[in-house]
């Protein structure tokens, strides 16, 4: 064993163990391929007797052996898959050189199946480590959920927020006010979040999502046969769900004046009767209710109970519109890019013009529609930027006005180019315009320099001259009032 090493003086038993000692399988041979030794893992995990091996060439025992190959080129062979003895491997193999003369080789290898294990636990790793990573991003970037808002410090939203420390440790009844996307959810949780019933149940329902025939169910929950198709043994409803922690009723406005007077009687008895039951259940639970209705108009319709809303109204948020703060518009459109960029690992901006057009876009569907709209506008985004086509159609053709008013700015721009914006709300239309008028834009800010025009607009090489070949008439119009470019093929490369 280790006859080749006789020369060097080692003490070979002492080499023996330590190799034995080694959980990744070796193999040696000499300069003829002759084994000279094998340890303990590897014959192991090949299932063989080392002693039988010893002594014969690996040639003769291994189909295309790495060791061989590694012997016979002198180079290391590393990462070689190996199929031999009816198992898979993964095989590192170099050759063992002496006063620059070739003496051996020596490989090491893994079972392929330890290589999945070792994956595995990997994979498992990252996704803790990935876990963390979100964990900590919600610490830092989004604490409490309120960073969603994401406003500036003159915003008229912060003297609403300020109440909350005040009022969340307290038990009174709460109701938040404001048209729908503004975040009124997001009060709500916060104020659960901060009180002493945190770690408490937190329980939502939509008042406006369940027809009234069910609601009463969901809300106080019923016994068996209390009507067909109900479980056995009963259902416990939302109020005994949130016993000991919060309920928000969102959009109470829209909960039938029937309905109304039970759950006021819930609020003043503190306790429930399931819905054909008898028995009383006491309750202890903060309530939080939400609407986007005027409630004092419903009142005089007697549409609302007002006993009820002095009963929900202990303190009222009032959460405005975005817009009612554009101040706050441009420090959430890079919240959500920077939400986004960690979301989807990639770094994507937004042009001008999509920016202009969402500034002077009224957003009735608040901060949710902004959102939806910059995400839309995200995942579908072929440059390093959202472009005005990125975004929902929905919005844009809901806002044909602003839109319009986007391009005539961008018309004034780049005159003398001829561009009118026509009376049509053909969408397609439309856009063809926008593309022309910012392909234009870009080449004389780039004073018709295509490369600096393509990255300004930070699209492909290929797209931004399919697209001049497609519009190429409209350009070449351009091209020629403004006599830069002459004798050019619109779309050469």
């Amino acid at each position: 064993m280790f006859f080749f090493l006789d020369s060097l003086k080692v003490d070979i038993s002492f080499l023996t163990h330590i190799f034995d000692a080694i959980y990744d399988g070796i193999k040696i041979v000499d300069k003829d391929g002759n084994f000279t030794f094998i340890n303990r893992a590897a014959e192991k995990n090949m299932n063989i007797v080392r002693e039988e091996w010893i002594g014969r060439n690996a040639a003769e025992l291994l189909q295309n052996s790495v060791l061989i190959k590694a012997l016979q080129t002198g180079r290391p062979q590393i990462h070689q898959h190996s199929f031999v003895c009816n198992k898979h491997f993964i095989v590192h193999a170099s050759p063992l050189k002496f006063n620059g003369e070739v003496i051996g080789a020596v490989s090491t290898h893994k079972d392929e199946s330890e290589i999945q294990k070792l994956k595995n636990s990997f994979n498992n790793l990252n996704k803790y480590v990935n876990f963390l990573e979100n964990e900590l991003h919600r610490v830092q970037i989004l604490p409490l959920e309120m960073k969603d808002f994401v406003i500036s410090k003159d915003s008229p939203l912060m003297s609403e927020l300020s109440k909350i420390k005040r009022v969340a440790p307290t038990d009174i009844s709460v109701l938040i006010r404001g048209e729908s996307g503004v975040g009124k959810e997001l009060v709500a949780k916060n104020v659960h979040q901060l009180s002493k019933r945190m770690g408490k149940p937190y329980i939502t329902i939509n008042c406006a999502a369940i027809p009234e025939s069910l609601l009463e169910s969901e809300l106080f929950g019923y016994e068996e046969g209390a009507f067909t198709g109900a479980r056995r043994n009963g259902k416990k409803g939302k109020f005994e769900l949130a016993n000991g922690g919060t309920i928000f009723l969102d959009e109470i406005g829209d909960m039938s004046y029937h309905l109304q007077a039970k759950l006021l009687r819930v609020l003043q008895q503190k306790e429930l009767v399931r819905v054909g039951g008898s028995e009383a259940i006491p309750l202890d639970v903060r309530v939080i209710a939400a609407t986007n209705r005027d409630l004092e108009d419903m009142i005089k319709n007697n549409e609302f109970r007002e006993d009820l809303y002095y009963r929900i109204n202990g303190i009222t948020f009032t959460i405005p519109p975005l817009r009612e703060r554009k101040m706050d518009i441009d420090i959430l459109i890079l919240h959500f890019l920077k939400e986004f960029s960690y979301k989807y690992n990639k770094q994507i901006g937004i042009s001008q013009e999509a920016h202009e057009f969402l500034l002077k876009n009224p957003l009735l569907g608040n901060v949710r529609e902004l959102r939806n709209a910059l995400e839309h506008g995200f995942v579908l985004a072929e440059t390093s930027e959202i472009q005005i086509t990125d975004l929902p159609q929905a919005t844009i053709k809901g806002n044909e006005e602003v839109f319009n008013d986007t391009l005539q700015t961008i018309n004034r721009e780049i005159s003398p180019f001829p561009f009118t914006i026509s009376d049509s709300l053909d969408f397609a239309e439309n856009i063809r315009k926008l593309e022309i008028a910012l392909i234009i834009k870009a080449l004389k800010r780039s004073n018709n320099n295509r490369s600096k025009a393509i990255n300004m607009l930070g699209i492909s090489r290929q797209s931004f001259y399919e697209r001049l070949k497609k519009y190429e008439k409209e350009i070449s119009d351009y091209e020629k009032d403004t006599d830069s470019i002459k004798n050019q093929k619109i779309y050469s490369v």
